[in-house]
C-alpha cells in the first residue's frame, strides 16, 4: 500500500512535519471498521471528458483543455522520446494535458470544501486511448482498459490550509501509518500541485467534487505514438482516486 500512495507523487519526496498521527490512528481505526458501502460503483469513464470523435471538432475540444494551464503548471512538465524506424514515442510521466479530463462540471469554486478528512472509496488504473488515421482524418476510439484495482485497501487524506497527508494501513498490520506529506498548491481550481522545496518540481494532479459531494484525484501519465502522415495515438493512463468526506 505504501508505495502504491508513494507512487502518486512521482516527482517529489515529502518529509514534512505532520499532523499528530496518534489522535488521528484511533479515529481512522475506527471508521475504517464500517463496512465501505458496496452499493457505490464508478464506471471507467465516471467524471471523464474527452473530445468528439470527428474532425475537427477533435482539436477544437483538446485546444480548450489549454486554457486551464497556468505558467507555474507548465514549468513542472517534463517528457521522453524516441524514435523506432520512424514511429515517434514520447512519455510524460505526470501530464498536465492528457486528452482524457476530469470533467469540469466538478470544478471546485470554494477551496475551504476541500478542508477535513477523506475516505478513499475507489482507486484505480484506467487506460484510455484515442487515434486518428490522418490521410483520411478518420478518429477511432478503443475500449477503456482497467489496469488495476485497489479499491478494497484503506486510506485517508487530510487536507489542512497549505498541508495535505496521506495515512494508510498496510496489510497485516493493526494502526494506520503516514506513508505521505506535503505542502500544496491550487491551480486554476482545476489542479493540485504537492510539492517538497519547489513547485516546478511539484506532482500534480487534476481535482474536483462532483455532485454527489465525491473528492476526486486524477494523476495522469501519457503516452503518444505518430508516424507522420499515418496515425497518432494518443494513450492516458490515470490513476484515479475517489474519496468520501469523513469530517
Amino acid at each position: 500500500m505504501k508505495k502504491i500512495f508513494l507512487s502518486v507523487f512521482i516527482s517529489t519526496a515529502f518529509s514534512l512535519p505532520a499532523i499528530d498521527a496518534l489522535s488521528q490512528n484511533t479515529d481512522f481505526n475506527l471508521i475504517s471498521q464500517i463496512p465501505k458501502d458496496t452499493t457505490l460503483t464508478f464506471s471507467l469513464d465516471y467524471k471523464i471528458s474527452r473530445p468528439r470523435l470527428i474532425y475537427p471538432d477533435w482539436d477544437h475540444d483538446f485546444d480548450r483543455f489549454y486554457s486551464f494551464l497556468t505558467p507555474a503548471l507548465r514549468k513542472t512538465q517534463a517528457a521522453l522520446s524516441h524514435n523506432d524506424k520512424g514511429i515517434i514515442t514520447t512519455i510524460t510521466p505526470n501530464s498536465i494535458i492528457p486528452h482524457a479530463q476530469l470533467d469540469t462540471l466538478t470544478i471546485v469554486n470554494d477551496v475551504q470544501k476541500l478542508i477535513g478528512t477523506w475516505r478513499m472509496v475507489s482507486f484505480r488504473s484506467v487506460r484510455y486511448n484515442d487515434s486518428v488515421y490522418l490521410p483520411t482524418k478518420t478518429y477511432y476510439r478503443l475500449d477503456d482498459v482497467l489496469l488495476a484495482e485497489k479499491s478494497k485497501d484503506e486510506a485517508f487524506a487530510v487536507f489542512t490550509n497549505n498541508n495535505f497527508t496521506i495515512y494508510a494501513k498496510e496489510a497485516g498490520h493493526t494502526k494506520f501509518k503516514k506513508v505521505m506529506s506535503a505542502k500544496y498548491v491550487i491551480e486554476n481550481k482545476r489542479f493540485i500541485m504537492a510539492y517538497k522545496l519547489i513547485k516546478a518540481g511539484a506532482g500534480v494532479s487534476q481535482f474536483g467534487i462532483d455532485e454527489k459531494g465525491f473528492l476526486i484525484l486524477n494523476y495522469p501519465a501519457v503516452i503518444e505514438k505518430i508516424k507522420k502522415g499515418e496515425y497518432f495515438s494518443y494513450y492516458a493512463v490515470i490513476k484515479q482516486y475517489i474519496f468520501q468526506k469523513v469530517n
